[in-house]
């Protein structure tokens, strides 16, 4: 497994970082495999930084390029950068919920030195401009740290979510959840709920279909169909589809991506008959109980909204909330 060097490697002046020590370079990373083993030594990744989800962007027409920042030869953090190119021009760069640090606390010098680096090869006039929602949490300390290495603030709208601990057990998982969450379960049940857990084609082009229909139903834009297939044909085995099945046909489905030792919960449908039995509550918690056994570690709930009604859904499942740091730009 080996590098794609960047044709000029670029080092980081002291100056940024603020410790005469930090020299942090920059390198391609091309093989999968690798990039697979980096997003799996991260402790805090997000699902855009994974390989798959790339190929998903590259199917809607980005140019992909996986950076590993190096502190002195030793890997301290990972990037996915697209860059947007027509008619042979780079138009902008993009880095969702990125950089990810290797390191549970990274210190402030090498947070600094890194998010330098990524502006030094892709936040220039001479590159386009670059675009990152940061994956640094909300806060002031963030905030400095982003203005430290040159970046300036384009609006506080950000990434929210929920994680949930699977390493504690399914026992300790199910009395966690709110107590109404665990009467519907029970409820569903009694009403003779099914699991179908898949990862055929045929059940993951369902599920793209009522993904489709519910976006066109509710007015509302998300991942589309073209990425999610080449999410999935990157690495089939990561892509899982719950579907509730009452009377033997599925009323309800969810798609859970796993990346690394982490998973996120990333499309849904749930029809009239799967709302009556509560599909939500039901398919949420065979999709915690299945990641449990399959070893993962952490479940991210795939976002949250305020004052959504579907987020106050997530939120009986009492996941640890948190929220990033705004968008960002360099030019």
């Amino acid at each position: 497994m080996t590098y794609d060097v960047l044709s000029a490697v670029t080092k980081v002046s002291p100056a940024k970082t603020g410790d005469a020590r930090e020299v942090i370079t920059v390198q391609l990373v091309a093989d999968k495999a690798r990039w697979d083993s980096l997003i799996a030594s991260c402790p805090d990744p997000h699902l855009p930084q994974g390989f798959a989800y790339g190929e998903g962007k590259a199917a809607k027409g980005w140019a992909i390029k996986r950076v590993v920042f190096l502190n002195a030869g030793r890997p301290v953090a990972i990037a996915t950068v697209l860059e947007l190119r027509r008619f042979g021009l780079r138009l902008v760069n993009r880095v969702n919920r990125g950089p990810l640090f290797l390191a549970a606390t990274p210190d402030a010098a090498e947070i600094v030195g890194v998010y330098a680096a990524l502006r030094r090869h892709w936040g220039r006039i001479w590159t386009a401009p670059l675009l990152i929602a940061p994956a640094l949490r909300f806060g002031p300390h963030s905030d400095q740290l982003l203005r430290r290495a040159g970046y300036r603030l384009r609006h506080r709208r950000s990434w929210q979510s929920g994680r949930i601990d699977l390493t504690v057990g399914e026992e300790a998982l199910w009395a966690g959840l709110a107590s109404s969450f665990r009467n519907r379960v029970r409820n569903a049940e009694k009403a003779g709920a099914e699991l179908r857990i898949s990862g055929d084609d045929a059940t993951y082009e369902w599920m793209l279909a009522r993904h489709a229909e519910n976006m066109a139903e509710r007015g509302f834009a998300a991942a589309g169909p073209e990425l999610l297939r080449a999410l999935r044909q990157t690495a089939p085995e990561d892509v899982s589809v719950f579907q509730l099945l009452h009377q033997g046909a599925p009323v309800a489905g969810m798609s859970v991506v796993r990346f690394g030792t982490h998973a996120e919960y990333h499309i849904g449908w749930f029809g009239p008959e799967g709302r009556k039995l509560n599909a939500g509550n039901f398919l949420m918690w065979q999709v915690l109980r299945e990641m449990h056994r399959r070893g993962v570690r952490t479940f991210d709930v795939g976002g949250l909204k305020p004052g959504d009604g579907y987020t106050r859904f997530k939120q009986t499942m009492k996941p640890v909330e948190y929220q990033l740091a705004g968008e960002w730009m360099s030019f």
